[in-house]
């Protein structure tokens, strides 16, 4: 086989991308031609954006042509919008196709306001801003800032970078009028690095005097109130937000209701055989540049073996590091999160090279040589780290919102549940159901969803929209599966769910419907109608007439 007899697209122009390419080109054996399909001609070096409002660092650019060159692989300038997986074509915003073997998408995920009336950083664009609250603080014009990390996809460890930051550049000049504090759904400092990591940070919090809000879901800020899901209010002039990310809408494979695609151990997309995914497109709750890398890794290793290379893939096993900016001395984190034996650090000197903020095997060694860096080898954790090895709870990865984050409205509603108002026996289909056989049954029920699922256990939901919108992309219904159409991992509740906090969730999510499980097995389905009928239902009063 030769290098032109398999073709590799990567649909995507950031860490994970270049990750993945740089592997391809190390252990496919010359057996795949690449391609890259990128929105931009520049790879950006973001991770620093937090320093540069500071005067603590600059964010770099590198030019993509250039970059590929290098690598070895092409570069096409495009969006990716659509995949048809039984063609194996990838189609773009501007309505080219791309035919491949076997595609790796790595488009990266899009960030959102999550607090209406907060200052959001999503990164170098919003670098003024920051300086702009700075010189605010500096003229008296702001005595209090919360850092807010929003419930949802996000990565918290700029929020605490930007409130270290913050304080640094306040005791430097000689400002101790301004309270400062983190608000955030973590129950402790930065927990996803564990609690050698946690109280590290929360050490540092504490002598730069930040205050630490954790398990807070913070709504709006509106007239120097951070409103919070419990109903309580902070008083704040300013809040700094880090945003909600979201996947890009790709039609023709399962996504998730946040845009995310599910993926297996070797980031393969579920229900596909030659699509991959790697770094924040994909559901893993981390969203982080080395978290990326090593997905992209993983999905490479896969697709070389497509190729027909000789070597052994190895799964996904996610080793979380970060170097936390504080304004002074830089913090060294690493844990790992596959529930392994090997432990974790905090400490000021670095644990891996090159000591950078991302971490990838061959990418950053890859930009180190570009930019002149001298390498550093043979590098041991230091002996001032002190090793940590805890099972990781899977669930302690999420930062999202779920029914027990929302406290009662009110005494009444703690007593309605979702089973009380749930419409029982719910429509079910399977994935490989047609569109066509779907649109059919929404029709003679009179329903707007139904739920699919895979054997007894519920994978996804296909509403109305969806079958619109796999219309208008031109498939035919009657050869058009719903698996390549529904929104995968669907948020969902169970029959104890307060019928409150069932509506906080189809509110929050922006959704009218919830499943509702059992062990993974669907029972039945719930609606913003039906709880707004149960809600008047109990305060009715009946009237007779007499006869």
């Amino acid at each position: 086989m030769t290098s032109d007899d398999f073709s590799v697209l990567i649909a995507g122009g950031g860490v994970a991308a270049l990750e993945a390419a740089l592997t391809l080109r190390e252990v496919s054996e010359q057996r795949a031609r690449v391609e890259l399909l990128a929105p931009e001609p520049t790879f950006w070096y973001r991770p620093v954006a937090v320093a540069e409002p500071f005067g603590l660092g600059t964010v770099r650019h590198f030019d993509l042509g250039a970059l590929a060159e290098d690598i070895g692989v092409g570069l096409s300038l495009g969006a990716l919008a659509a995949v048809d997986v039984d063609r194996r074509e990838a189609r773009t915003q501007a309505g080219g196709t791309l035919r491949y073997d076997a595609l790796l998408i790595a488009c990266g995920a899009v960030p959102h306001a999550a607090i209406p009336g907060a200052l959001t950083f999503r990164g170098p664009a919003d670098s003024e801003r920051i300086r702009e609250l700075l010189d605010a603080i500096d003229g008296g014009d702001v005595a209090t800032v919360a850092f807010v990390v929003p419930w949802g996809a996000t990565w918290s460890l700029p929020a605490y970078e930007l409130a270290l930051m913050t304080a640094s550049y306040l005791q430097a000049s000689g400002r101790h009028d301004v309270e400062l504090a983190i608000v955030t759904p973590e129950l402790r400092p930065l927990q996803l690095f564990g609690d050698t990591a946690s109280e590290a940070v929360r050490g540092l919090l504490d002598e730069a005097g930040v205050a630490f809000v954790g398990g807070s879901y913070a709504v709006e800020h509106v007239d120097g109130s951070l409103v919070l899901l419990s109903g309580e209010a902070l008083s704040v002039d300013r809040v700094v937000a880090l945003p909600r990310l979201r996947g890009q809408r790709i039609d023709g494979i399962p996504q998730t209701l946040e845009g995310f695609l599910d993926v297996d151990e070797h980031c393969r997309v579920g229900g596909t055989d030659v699509v991959f995914a790697a770094g924040d497109i994909t559901s893993f709750p981390v969203k982080q540049g080395g978290i990326a890398a090593q997905q992209a890794v993983a999905a490479a290793e896969a697709i070389a073996v497509l190729a027909g290379a000789s070597l052994v893939p190895h799964p996904f096993h996610p080793i979380l590091r970060g170097l936390l900016l504080t304004g002074a001395e830089p913090q060294y984190l690493r844990r790992d999160l596959s529930g392994g034996q090997e432990p974790d650090w905090a400490s000021s000197s670095p644990i891996w090279w090159p000591p950078t903020k991302i971490v990838g095997r061959r990418l950053a060694p890859f930009l180190a040589a570009l930019t002149g860096e001298m390498p550093v080898s043979g590098l041991e954790p230091p002996a001032g780290g002190v090793p940590v090895d805890l099972p990781l709870d899977p669930r302690a990865l999420e930062l999202g919102l779920s029914s027990s984050d929302v406290p009662p409205a009110s005494p009444a509603a703690e007593a309605r549940s979702v089973g009380t108002a749930m419409r029982s026996c719910p429509p079910l289909v399977e994935s490989r159901t047609t569109l066509a056989e779907v649109a059919r049954g929404m029709r003679e029920r009179d329903i707007g969803s139904v739920l699919v699922v895979d054997g007894e256990r519920l994978v996804g939901i296909l509403t109305a929209r969806d079958v619109l919108r796999a219309v208008a992309h031109g498939v035919t219904p009657g050869h058009a599966a719903v698996g390549r159409w529904m929104t995968a991992s669907p948020i969902t509740v169970t029959a104890s769910t307060r019928l409150d906090a069932a509506e906080t969730l189809m509110t929050e999510y922006g959704i009218h419907h919830l499943p509702v499980v059992e062990d993974e097995k669907p029972v039945g389905i719930v609606g913003l109608r039906d709880v707004t009928r149960s809600r008047r239902s109990p305060d009715r009063l009946s009237i007779g007439l007499g006869f």
